[in-house]
């Protein structure tokens, strides 16, 4: 009986001693999560203040090299357009007198620079210290569109600018064209295409004898020289292979003697070139 009483109370005892164990066990648990919490709120709120004074520093270091004399816009240079040019696209940046090169935005000088009607793209680097660099690709025109006025056209067959009646308007024609084909960007591709075979020809077929392209629908043309008075009835695709036919026909009728009474040389036809003849 003794024996039996002894181990109940060790037992009581042990039980006990676990429990206060687990009691302390459960306290730094709390304790330890506790700690783990506040350790993270630390770490991030050090985080944050380490960004707000990494930010400040960035910030008054840049403020310091935009009011800097040592990057003050100095010099510009434009190339690839002439003289007269340069002090209108001067005009068109807008330049704060006294403006530093990281101050401005490149993109928005860009866009000033290709709204000048003779300005079709334009690069902007900066070269520091104190210079700007700009670099234009030119507006060329290659023909005039005659339609609700003269428009310049260039290779690309886009529409760029209005004629102005001081402007040289020596150019070849393109007529044909309604207010509304205008804007239809495939008609003029076509017309481009056009253009572009006719400036690889050689004198008395190039371009630059052309007097003037007249659209009759898609893909087909009448060309006009400045030579000849009859119209030459011309596709866009095979214009390299009728302009080579084209020359074989005129040298035959200026071998007959019947080059003048010509109005018009058609190879539109499967068979071959229609020439039609005035009466009389």
């Amino acid at each position: 009986m003794k024996q039996t009483r002894k181990k109940k109370k060790y037992n009581v005892l042990e039980h006990q001693a676990v429990s206060r164990k687990r009691k302390r066990r459960g306290i730094w648990l709390r304790f330890g999560m506790i700690w783990s919490v506040c350790k993270g709120c630390f770490k991030a709120v050090g985080a944050i203040l380490l960004l707000v004074l990494i930010s400040i520093s960035f910030l008054s270091a840049y403020h310091y090299l935009v009011t800097s004399p040592y990057l003050k816009l100095e010099r510009v240079e434009i190339d690839g357009v002439p003289d007269r040019l340069k002090g209108q696209l001067l005009q068109m940046a807008d330049f704060r007198p006294g403006v530093s090169l990281l101050e401005l935005n490149l993109q928005k000088v860009r866009q000033r620079l290709e709204a000048h009607p003779w300005i079709r793209t334009a690069e902007v680097e900066r070269r520091f210290p104190h210079t700007l660099l700009i670099r234009v690709v030119k507006q060329e025109p290659r023909a005039i569109l005659l339609s609700d006025g003269m428009y310049y056209l260039n290779r690309f067959g886009e529409v760029f600018k209005k004629v102005n009646s001081f402007e040289d308007a020596d150019l070849p024609l393109i007529t044909g064209m309604s207010e509304n084909k205008i804007t239809e960007k495939t008609a003029l591709e076509e017309v481009a295409r056009v253009m572009e075979k006719l400036q690889e020809e050689k004198s008395p077929w190039s371009l630059a004898d052309l007097g003037e392209i007249h659209v009759e629908g898609k893909n087909s043309f009448t060309l006009y020289f400045e030579h000849m008075d009859a119209g030459i009835k011309v596709s866009g695709e095979g214009l390299q292979k009728e302009v080579q036919e084209l020359r074989r026909v005129v040298a035959h009728l200026a071998h007959s003697g019947r080059m003048e009474k010509v109005s018009s040389i058609d190879f539109s036809y499967k068979g071959g070139a229609v020439v039609s003849f005035r009466k009389g």
